[in-house]
């Protein structure tokens, strides 16, 4: 058996001279973090050819304790065009794990897949096993659906960034199908038809105690739906890809309503946690719920009025996102399951990939400083830390039992995928419509992307305003004000340029 993990000593903060810069641009405090997918996923997030989290042992060492939906998708859904062939088979060995232990009877995917002390995947004590419901459901806790639906989005995603038909078959779509429409149908009935319910803790967050649908869950499902659609369209399924883009869109629509009209808003200032169904209990309505309200920015749930005053109400509480950056809720929780939980999500705790999304829904809405400030402080809290942790309590201590962490690592590559280069994933090709950081005029790669099997370099100026130029290669190829479309079927090698 492989042992369990190799160490590596980082170093001191800042990049020491000589480490490898992988892009080149006049706001640069990122170009070194790609060499932390090999010193850190790879030499010590990576066991028996698996991405899994890791725990302290009393002497000092890290063993592997298992694999999660959501902390994986948040460590490696943004990895693909940034790692060769060979890691991108760890990818897909990882997301595997999943993919093949489906729960008996409802199909649904798994919320994690333990390993043992013998450093077994997929076992407790000498015993198969994979866990569907949070804590295993040992004291009536429910299914875990974001991690169980983050399972099926890290597939979806490096299915359409590699298209790698060998790996991702008809019947793992087949079996992502069957978990997806499971919640529709059977998450749904008790109160608004449209949108996801869940129980105690039921989502990522913990600590809710409490059966109403969910924002968390619901904003999930939107971008697991989307992506969904995307899939289906690759392989020629139309009628299929229809169907899940009509789901998305109706729980878009049902999201954003008002909660006394069964939606998720509350009186005009931000999206709650959970509500029953007609407004008459509503959770969350003391305190606010960040992921929920970034995420609807982020994947186009919120409307454009909802957006500005979600981001006036964060303004106008400073303390959300600076210095940590993001809470993961603002003011105390109300309705906790463990209300003496001490810190953590009760009183609302720091973590970096939360953040990192929210730098992307800052940038992709016009925020430059707020999404700079915001990057720039959780590369410089891994340089400081050497590490970075499960997660940050408001008093700067940490869970470092976790450390290195699979999801909060994923925070040093979203917004330079997802904002600064504007990489996305679609059946029609690779969406590319970047945004610059505060001060950014010019980025470039110096270490090819990869993407559909091929490689190739990108070259991103800013300053221009208006229309958008794209060039492969020094030959116009498109001119518009949205995102440039790359082809699965471009030449390896080209050289991608966009003028905006």
């Amino acid at each position: 058996m492989e042992t369990a993990l190799r160490r590596h000593s980082f170093q001191p903060p800042g990049p020491p001279p000589g480490m490898p810069r992988y892009y080149d641009s006049d706001v640069d405090f990122f170009a070194h973090v790609n060499a932390r997918i090999e010193s850190v996923f790879f030499d010590q997030l990576t066991f028996n050819g698996r991405i899994c989290e890791v725990h302290s042992t009393p002497d000092g060492g890290k063993r592997p304790v298992g694999i999660w939906g959501w902390n994986t998708w948040c460590g490696i859904h943004d990895l693909p065009p940034l790692v060769d062939a060979s890691f991108r088979r760890v990818l897909e060995a990882t997301i595997d794990e999943g993919l093949q232990r489906p729960e008996p009877g409802t199909g649904l995917l798994p919320h994690a897949v333990p390993i043992d002390s013998e450093g077994r995947i997929g076992y407790v004590e000498g015993k198969p096993k994979a866990h569907y419901r949070t804590y295993d459901g040992v004291h009536g806790e429910d299914y875990c659906l974001d991690n169980i639906i983050c399972w099926a989005k890290m597939a979806l995603e490096l299915f359409l960034y590699t298209r790698n038909r060998r790996w991702f078959t008809l019947e793992k779509l087949s079996v992502i199908e069957r978990s997806t429409d499971y919640i529709l149908t059977h998450f749904t009935s008790q109160y608004n038809e449209h949108l996801i319910q869940s129980g105690i803790e039921g989502d990522w967050t913990e600590n809710t105690n409490w059966h109403a649908d969910n924002s968390n869950n619901n904003v999930c499902m939107v971008n697991c739906l989307d992506l969904l659609a995307e899939v289906e369209k690759v392989f020629g399924r139309d009628s299929r890809s229809t169907k899940y883009l009509d789901a998305s869109r109706n729980i878009r629509e049902e999201f954003r309503k008002d909660s006394r009209a069964g939606g998720f808003w509350l009186e005009g200032r931000w999206f709650l946690h959970g509500n029953d169904g007609t407004g008459g209990r509503v959770y969350g309505d003391r305190y606010f719920e960040s992921t929920a309200n970034y995420f609807s920015i982020l994947w186009d749930i919120a409307d454009r009025s909802q957006e500005k005053l979600i981001f006036s109400y964060i303004d106008s509480n400073p303390g959300i996102e600076h210095p940590f950056p993001v809470l993961t809720n603002h003011l105390p929780r109300d309705n906790a399951r463990r209300m003496n939980y001490g810190y953590t999500v009760t009183d609302g705790d720091v973590w970096l990939t939360l953040g990192a999304h929210a730098a992307v829904a800052r940038l992709r809405r016009g925020y430059q400083s707020q999404a700079t400030r915001m990057y720039r402080a959780i590369v410089e809290y891994e340089k400081k830390e050497g590490t970075i942790h499960n997660n940050i309590h408001q008093d700067g201590s940490a869970n470092e039992v976790w450390s290195p962490e699979v999801g909060n690592y994923g925070s040093l590559f979203t917004p330079l995928v997802e904002g600064v280069m504007g990489l996305r994933p679609v059946a029609d090709g690779l969406i590319i419509d970047p945004r610059p950081l505060e001060g950014m005029t010019r980025f470039r790669t110096l270490v090819p992307l990869n993407y559909s099997g091929k490689q190739f370099a990108l070259s991103l100026s800013f300053g221009r305003g208006g229309r958008r130029v794209a060039k492969i290669d020094g030959r116009t190829v498109w001119r518009g004000r949205g995102g440039f479309v790359l082809s699965p079927d471009f030449d390896d090698g080209s050289h991608v340029s966009i003028e905006a």
